[in-house]
């Protein structure tokens, strides 16, 4: 009895080594975590050019250093609940638009083009949109 036992915890053992020798597949690459540099700022449109990005990203970087932005940051970072986090959220984007704005006001259509793309992939997926009715 304890030679069956035996052999059956060193099949297991043995399957357990093989298993993590394997290749991982290849599919989605896991997704940024959360701070990742893959994960800061808005990816850029296809209708926007590669200098109005350009500017765009400058012009989001020293918004950084306006007084409106780290003042709707750090109340950010004071937020509790998740309904003043989200509240939070959209302050800082509306005060760092401001300020991007301030600095530099022909940036408004990459604003558009943005926020064009960010309503064009609402409703994908399941997490909401309608669901096709069964036939």
């Amino acid at each position: 009895m304890k030679i069956k036992y035996s052999l059956l915890l060193a099949l297991l053992a043995t399957a357990g080594l093989i298993a993590a020798d394997a290749p991982k597949p290849e599919g989605k690459p896991d997704a940024p975590k959360k701070g990742d540099a893959k994960n800061k700022g808005p990816t850029k449109p296809e209708s926007v050019s590669d200098a109005d990005w350009k500017k765009f990203q400058d012009a989001n970087k020293a918004a950084q250093k306006d007084e409106a932005v780290i003042a709707a940051k750090a109340k950010a970072a004071d937020a509790k609940t998740p309904e003043e986090k989200q509240a939070a959220g959209k302050a800082v984007a509306e005060a760092t638009k401001a300020a991007v704005l301030k600095a530099d006001a022909s940036l408004e259509s990459v604003f558009k083009a943005i926020e064009a793309g960010r309503a064009k992939g609402k409703g994908k997926g399941d997490k909401g949109g309608k669901k096709p009715e069964a036939k």
